[in-house]
């Protein structure tokens, strides 16, 4: 459905300028900087400070404490705190907000009104209104605000904006912007992110990016009129417009932008016509090229035209070659499009307030942005995601506690659990954009929803209180292995021992066959037993963490008497997860994968309701001789991993692709990648692990007797069966 939306003119108010910064760092003391969030963005912001002369990192600052405290370990900041209050003593200048932008306008206030300046990652606020307000209590405090729009300092865009600007196409007359890029959110169901709680959340998420490219080019908007172009429901009465097309007037010329979230081509340029020539900026690739009036005739104008722009595009895809070859050997300083846009818009923040100079965005542009963010959002409909209200109720006889119910396999166990009348407690962080049997059972009393993080012993007593059983199937992974020991494997003995101390008679830890050492094809099919890979070490940080984790759980069996049950699903497939599953192979992109060898062996598939079936009977299994038991969780069905691919490429349309390639030949260029970042001194290498190599492979046959024997487990092994129930769901509504 196509729905369009006008608006009118926004108001023409001049906005109050902090230009010069009324009150800068002193001249004979670095700028002392604290970082308010501690999440993925944090760790850029840290590798572009470190090297600034002028800057001292002082504090990292996140309600987690703990997080704090690791990103402030990690980068060596002296301190790390819980709340913007603590920040007030510690002689901070300039507050660097890296919070969800639902946060910002609240955050920055408080930072203001703790005498602290703001530099704030986009958008400033969630209207141009609120902008405005933040602009005007900046400059009544004598505070500097600057925004991080980051995408401004493109590479591209500032070869661009340097063409126009010295006239190379004449006046500028139209803009046109192409944003089409994936959401990783969309593909794993993570609907509870601050984007898709309200229709109009995507735009001040993604848009302001080439939003920012778009007013640097052609100042304020005039008028504007968006279209939706398409809408998907990500659950009942929670909508998402995933297209976008919007028409508008600004300044300087006119404007048309199409916005594409989830897509499974990413295109992001910015296409610039003027009055004697044009400019198009690749930001995916870095590359520019345009083209200008000449004098000769048609035909030769035409042959220079392309020959030209050619020229430019190879000279640039040359440059990014040497540029990352350079990096990787640490014979230059790293230089990919995102993290120069990143490093040169933070740097020029903090020269120009050295200098007590005009910054490169404070919070008046950044509110003009918002104005075009206003505009493209205006009277957009949709229902919002609403929360629901937490339980203060006690634990029910029989209840069970789920840790990950929201996930793609936690939600399935939640409906079982349901069916079969059992009480359900959910650990969750928010109460928003929740599975729809979730929503469903805490607004009929079912389901307690309980507040709380895995990593607070406090929290973990408070929801195991009275429990008879707790499901652990919360991820807890880490990008090291020093992340993944401390998330995985200590949070999941942390979580054990409050079943311990809460009298739990029945722990289960959802594991992994990852846990196990697969690469032996040679080898009889594996039985049921505790035992993992002998050498854990060996393999990745998942899967030493997932068999760690079992060795910690099953010493606190012997110790303690834990109530364990664990149990190992295969490649766990069906609906609701990405359909580029690691257990086919390597995504070199989301529609190319190299398989781990030749792809024709079967692979330990299980459709991901049959995992559910088994989680819920083992939470339900009336004696105690599972106790210490490992359960394997494998379908016996004849498919391997390029006739899986083949089946997806025909369901879905996509142009997908296998490409089996031999392990010996991919642990050759495993190692020859190793040996170019061991040329470039890059820290904290490790020499490719062949082990690890013919571990994704897959190869084991796995029994699966206990759970078929104990808990009358019958999954589906059909092929045509698992086929349609698990992977052609991908091709729905072709």
């Amino acid at each position: 459905m196509t729905r369009a939306t006008s608006t009118a003119p926004p108001p023409a108010a001049p906005l109050v300028q902090v230009t010069p910064p009324l009150r800068t760092p002193p001249a004979g003391r670095p700028t002392r900087v604290a970082l308010v969030g501690a999440g993925y963005i944090a760790d850029f912001h840290l590798e572009i400070l470190a090297p600034l002369e002028a800057v001292e990192v002082v504090a990292v600052c996140d309600p987690v404490l703990a997080r704090a405290e690791a990103l402030a370990a990690k980068w060596g900041v002296p301190r790390a705190v819980a709340s913007v209050a603590e920040l007030a003593g510690l002689g901070v200048d300039v507050a660097h907000l890296l919070v969800p932008p639902d946060l910002h306008a609240r955050l920055v206030r408080e930072l203001l009104e703790a005498d602290l300046g703001c530099y704030v990652e986009k958008p400033l606020a969630l209207s141009a209104a609120e902008g405005r307000e933040l602009v005007a209590l900046a400059a009544a405090r004598g505070l500097v605000l600057g925004v991080n729009h980051n995408h401004v300092h493109q590479p591209a865009f500032q070869r661009l904006l340097e063409r126009v600007e010295r006239g190379d196409i004449g006046v500028v007359e139209h803009v046109q912007v192409t944003w089409s890029v994936p959401l990783m959110q969309l593909d794993a169901e993570q609907y509870a992110h601050w984007m898709f709680r309200s229709p109009r959340n995507i735009v001040f998420e993604q848009a302001p990016h080439p939003l920012s490219q778009v007013h640097r080019l052609l100042g304020r908007v005039q008028s504007c009129e968006t279209k939706i172009l398409s809408t998907r429901e990500l659950l009942p009465g929670q909508v998402f417009h995933d297209r976008w097309l919007v028409s508008a007037r600004g300044e300087r010329g006119t404007a048309e932008v199409y916005l594409a979230f989830g897509q499974g081509f990413t295109r992001n340029t910015i296409q610039v016509l003027g009055s004697d020539g044009c400019l198009e900026a690749d930001f995916a690739h870095d590359a520019l090229a345009g083209e200008r009036k000449t004098v000769f005739l048609d035909f030769w104008n035409s042959f220079l035209a392309g020959w030209r722009r050619g020229g430019e595009y190879r000279r640039d895809a040359r440059r990014v070659l040497r540029q990352y070859l350079a990096a990787t050997l640490k014979l230059a300083p790293r230089q990919d499009a995102y993290f120069a846009g990143m490093r040169d818009s933070v740097s020029a923040f903090h020269r120009a307030l050295r200098a007590g100079a005009a910054l490169p965005t404070d919070g008046a542009r950044a509110t003009e942005v918002l104005e075009w963010c206003d505009a493209v959002a205006a009277d957009v409909s949709g229902a919002s995601a609403p929360a629901l209200p937490l339980s203060d109720a006690p634990a029910r006889p029989g209840e069970v506690v789920v840790l990950g119910g929201t996930g793609f396999i936690g939600k399935r166990v939640v409906e079982r659990l349901l069916a079969a009348d059992v009480p359900v407690t959910c650990l969750v962080r928010r109460t928003h954009s929740l599975p729809p049997v979730i929503e469903r059972g805490a607004r009929d009393g079912r389901v307690r929803l309980l507040r709380g993080s895995l990593e607070d012993a406090g929290d973990l007593a408070r929801v195991f209180a009275g429990a008879r059983a707790v499901l652990h199937l919360a991820p807890g992974g880490g990008a090291t292995w020093a992340e993944t020991e401390q998330l995985m494997v200590r949070g999941s003995v942390g979580i054990a021992e409050a079943c311990l101390a809460q009298g739990v008679q029945r722990f289960v830890y959802v594991s992994s066959v990852a846990a196990l050492y697969t690469g032996d094809e040679h080898a009889p099919p594996l039985a049921d037993s505790p035992a993992v890979d002998p050498q854990p070490a060996a393999r990745s940080a998942y899967a030493r963490g997932k068999a760690e984790t079992e060795l910690a759980l099953q010493r606190l069996v012997q110790e303690r008497g834990l109530p364990l049950v664990v149990l190992r699903p295969g490649v766990v497939i069906g609906e609701g997860t990405p359909m580029q599953h690691t257990g086919y192979g390597m995504w070199a992109r989301d529609n190319h994968c190299v398989g781990w060898g030749d792809g024709e062996h079967p692979l330990p598939l299980v459709w991901v309701d049959d995992v559910a079936d088994a989680i819920v009977a083992a939470t339900r299994y009336a004696g105690d001789d599972l106790h210490g038991q490992a359960l394997n969780l494998c379908a016996k069905a004849p498919l391997g991993a390029r006739e899986v691919i083949a089946e997806l490429r025909r369901a879905t349309g996509r142009d997908l692709h296998f490409h089996p390639r031999s392990l010996g030949l991919s642990q050759l260029m495993e190692v020859g990648k190793w040996a170019v970042k061991l040329a470039g001194r890059r820290p904290g290498l490790e020499f490719p692990s062949w082990r690890d190599l013919r571990a994704r492979a897959l190869f084991t046959v796995f029994e699966c007797d206990l759970a078929r024997t104990k808990l009358g487990w019958t999954p589906l092994e059909d092929r045509e069966g698992l086929l349609d129930a698990a992977v052609r769901v991908y091709g729905k509504g072709r």
